[in-house]
């Protein structure tokens, strides 16, 4: 099982509505998906937000990113935020998100 996490840090608050817009999109095209399990939480000044999702396979990733409302939020991203990571790491379950959080500190 492949665990996928992303961090967006939004641009301004402004963009905060455009955000949670797609995000609804974006869950459900996630219900709709092969997707095992899927959660999401953002920071306390609402400026950075973090989604993790569970998948069987690097196929069933790409085949969601690259299609409907994702592909469109990607498209659409950089109105809203400039700093978007990623990671992808093997496991049988989502993992907590103190130690999600920690894969995005520099080094």
């Amino acid at each position: 099982m492949i665990v996928s996490i992303t961090k967006i840090e939004l641009n301004s608050f402004s963009k905060l509505i455009d955000f949670f817009k797609f995000n609804r999109q974006i869950i459900n095209q996630l219900k709709e998906s092969n997707c095992k399990k899927y959660k999401a939480t953002g920071s306390w000044n609402l400026k950075v937000w973090y989604t993790m999702t569970l998948w069987e396979n690097e196929n069933q990733i790409n085949d969601f990113y690259r299609n409907g409302n994702h592909l469109e939020a990607m498209k659409q991203s950089k109105k809203f935020s400039s700093k978007i990571q990623s990671h992808r790491i093997e496991n049988d379950d989502l993992i907590n998100w103190k130690e999600s959080k920690k894969l995005f500190i520099k080094k």
